[in-house]
């Protein structure tokens, strides 16, 4: 498996807004896509928020990322963000779920 995250650092009276849109825009369209396994948005502290994708392979991260979804957002985010997001790339080596 092959996960990319991404830290957001908002505005805190623009949080609740950045969120709700991150989940309309960013969700909806990753079920969809060849690979996905699952899209995680963690918050700390009423400004942060973390997004974790997992995909099959990295090819079907970058496959979701040439629909231009993130370069969207940015755009809807500009005046909301305290910085720019830091994006990373994780390799799965080790997975556990409830049965």
């Amino acid at each position: 498996m092959y996960t990319a995250v991404m830290e957001y650092h908002f505005k805190k009276e623009s949080f609740v807004d950045a969120c709700e849109t991150w989940n309309n825009e960013v969700i909806k369209l990753a079920k969809e896509q060849p690979g996905f396994v699952r899209m995680q948005f963690m918050i700390r502290d009423g400004e942060y928020a973390l997004a974790i994708g997992t995909w099959e392979k990295q090819e079907d991260a970058q496959n979701f990322m040439k629909t231009g979804i993130f370069k969207d957002l940015l755009e809807k985010f500009a005046d909301i963000l305290v910085e720019t997001p830091t994006p990373a790339i994780w390799d799965t080596i080790y997975y556990a779920e409830a049965e």
